[in-house]
């Protein structure tokens, strides 16, 4: 079968339509235009806003006028990763569908079903004449870099106290609530030394660890390349003297990085690569069956304009090595569900020198600001400068919700299973709504799709289909 016989065929169409269009977080002003320009085209009353935000407007149907009207809701956005050897430009190129089965992936790449399972239901359903109260739709911006599209836009809009967020991963279960989070950002600067003529300069890298989704997947036991590589330099340091010159790995606050890079200056060639297979023969021995791609390259390269002092050379490996990274806590109420975590996320080239990005989450909003100072003393301890930004709150679990009974009434009547609900650990758009519209009944549901914010990224084809199905009878029985 061909992508173009799936069925039904309107969300695979309006899929692909949304999957053609460059959408990377920061870059949705040509996607939300597509979404706008379609919600018009079906006769519906639209708003774009500032922040590129689009709100649409769907009357009731017949026999529907005095049912209180409910919201849609998803994000326009995609996380942008590519594995290493694969050429895309996430600013105009396609996404590259791979049908395996019921297995849909890209090439290389994240397939952007987070969210576009969301975008591509909700058009469908402005598309179609299924019986429906009166229906309101929110298509947001910037969900994945900081939720600031939800930041932006004016909650007094909406008349509905009814939400269906379409943002979670997995079928039969309903989210129900979300963990709140928080980015850091830190400020390495570098100082300047001359190396001794006689010492060797290398690159080295980490490579083929499998990452994921730094909040759904923080609980799997994979490891982050940045604080790996932490590790292995801080232990080859012991060996001999190491100079650092650049330090870069990982792309989004929201995934844990696949890969890192240092370009190095070592006293003693044979003991530092010695020491890192020393180190490297360990950290096997800890891996999960997903990390099994991982590997450690060390390789000569020419010497770098400048490297940082032997005493700066250690504050930042000390840091990478100190800093909270993983999972911190679990919860009392819920068991199986990660309270607190942080993940060391991201470091590149700043202005000055190097900026390190770690995204905390917690359901606890004093574990969050235990966390942000446990940073700030590891930066301080580091002479660098930290600050924190997007801080989203999280969303707690309502008890005696309609719309979990709502869930639960139409998932049954139409699989005759019974589904559940339950609270995550990501993030969602629903926190932040939640705090600006206490009064907000929500649950959030998705298809079958794993391996989020990763090129492995695949959904189901046949879960997505249930998936319209299921909000097709939900809208049915509101």
């Amino acid at each position: 079968m061909t992508y173009e016989e799936l069925n039904p065929k309107k969300i695979f169409h309006y899929f692909r339509k949304i999957s053609d269009i460059p959408r990377g977080s920061g870059n949705e002003e040509a996607v939300a235009k597509y979404v706008y320009d379609t919600a018009c085209a079906l006769g519906y009353e639209a708003v774009l806003d500032s922040a590129n935000n689009v709100f649409v407007t769907a009357p009731a149907t017949p026999g529907y006028e005095d049912h209180a009207p409910i919201m849609l809701q998803g994000h326009l956005d995609m996380v942008c990763e590519a594995n290493k050897d694969t050429e895309h430009d996430f600013l105009k190129d396609p996404i590259k569908f791979i049908l395996d089965g019921d297995l849909l992936r890209a090439d290389g790449t994240t397939l952007g079903a987070d969210n576009g399972v969301a975008v591509a239901i909700m058009l469908s359903v402005l598309d179609s004449d299924l019986p429906h109260p009166m229906l309101e739709f929110l298509f947001t911006t910037d969900e994945e870099t900081g939720m600031g599209g939800m930041s932006a836009f004016d909650t007094s809009l909406p008349k509905s106290t009814r939400l269906l967020n379409l943002d979670s991963a997995g079928e039969g279960v309903a989210t129900v609530s979300c963990a709140g989070g928080v980015r850091s950002h830190i400020y390495f600067n570098y100082d300047s030394c001359d190396v001794p003529a006689n010492y060797s300069t290398v690159k080295f890298e980490i490579g083929g660890l499998f990452g994921g989704h730094s909040g759904e997947d923080i609980n799997l036991g994979r490891i982050g390349s940045i604080a790996t590589a932490g590790r292995i330099i801080y232990h080859a340091m012991k060996s001999c003297d190491i100079r650092v010159a650049s330090i870069e790995g990982g792309s989004r606050d929201n995934a844990i990085p696949r890969e890192c890079s240092l370009s190095l200056a070592v006293s003693d060639r044979d003991l530092f690569l010695t020491a890192v297979r020393e180190e490297e023969t360990k950290i096997r021995g800890e891996l999960v069956e997903d990390d099994r791609g991982f590997f450690v390259k060390v390789s000569d390269e020419e010497k770098a304009a400048s490297y940082l002092s032997q005493l700066r050379s250690g504050e930042l490996i000390a840091f990478l090595v100190s800093v909270p990274n993983g999972v911190h806590g679990m919860s009392r109420d819920v068991e199986g569900l990660v309270e607190t975590s942080s993940n060391l996320a991201v470091v590149r080239k700043s202005e000055d020198g190097c900026e390190i990005v770690i995204s905390s989450r917690s359901s606890v909003s004093s574990r969050l600001d235990n966390m942000q100072e446990r940073i700030e003393c590891a930066a301080r301890l580091a002479a660098a400068k930290v600050e924190h930004v997007g801080r989203y709150p999280g969303w707690d679990y309502m008890v005696g919700s309609p719309m979990q009974e709502l869930y639960l009434k139409s998932n049954k009547e139409l699989f005759s299973t019974d589904a559940s609900v339950m609270g995550i650990h990501a993030g969602l758009e629903c926190g932040l709504l939640k705090g600006k519209r206490p009064e907000m009944d929500i649950i959030s549901i998705g298809p079958d799709l794993r391996n989020l914010h990763s090129p492995d990224e695949v959904l189901s084809v046949s879960s997505f289909a249930r998936l319209w199905d299921l909000v097709c009878k939900i809208l049915e029985n509101a």
